[in-house]
């Protein structure tokens, strides 16, 4: 059986909102929507005389540049909702597991994430097993924060279920850059990450 902690409990940031892809979109769901009353009716465009074949080749265009304009200008507002990836000596992690849940890290180095052994006495400098990391699919040693350069990076040790960086899985031994408000996911258990100040 497994078990996921919810992402949807750990508390993000509020999205930003964008007004223009949301216009695009509006824009090309109703060229799209003209485009489907035309020759959603039975009619063919040559019997309605709203709509020849030129306007519906327009409407089609239309709605197909709408939509790829819509989708790279998500991809911009996503590159630019990326939080900073600045961690200096003065700063702080923490790790935002549900509404009340977090844990507090101290910078060093590097740190090992993972669960605890009672049976070989092994303790990880951040230790998740009071959050159910057995259960949640947690290595001993999952992954490693390094922290240099006024940078924190994740780490994957070759863990058995993945490390996921913003839903995307990470290659075992590829640091990736954290960024404050990145979502983790070691196994089953997802975290945000906030960099704070001290």
């Amino acid at each position: 059986m497994v078990f996921m902690n919810d992402d949807s409990s750990i508390p993000g940031p509020p999205p930003p909102v964008d007004h223009a892809t949301r216009d695009v979109r509006e824009h090309a769901a109703e060229a799209l929507r003209m485009l489907n009353e035309s020759l959603g009716d039975g009619n063919t465009t040559a019997t309605n005389p709203v709509v020849d074949s030129q306007t519906t080749y327009d409407i089609k265009e239309a709605a197909e540049q709408a939509m790829n304009m819509a989708a790279k200008a998500q991809e911009s507002l996503e590159e630019n909702a990326l939080g900073t990836d600045c961690f200096d000596e003065n700063s702080r992690l923490v790790l935002i597991l549900a509404e009340n849940e977090s844990v507090t890290v101290e910078p060093e180095p590097e740190m090992v994430i993972g669960r605890s052994d009672s049976g070989s006495n092994y303790k990880p400098e951040i230790d998740l097993t009071p959050y159910g990391a057995y259960r949640l699919g947690l290595s001993r040693s999952h992954a490693i924060l390094r922290h240099h350069d006024k940078a924190l990076e994740l780490i994957d040790l070759g863990s058995r279920n993945g490390t996921h960086l913003n839903g995307r899985k990470l290659a075992a031994q590829s640091p990736q850059r954290l960024h404050d408000g990145d979502i983790v996911r070691l196994g089953n258990l997802a975290f945000r990450v906030k960099f704070q100040s001290s």
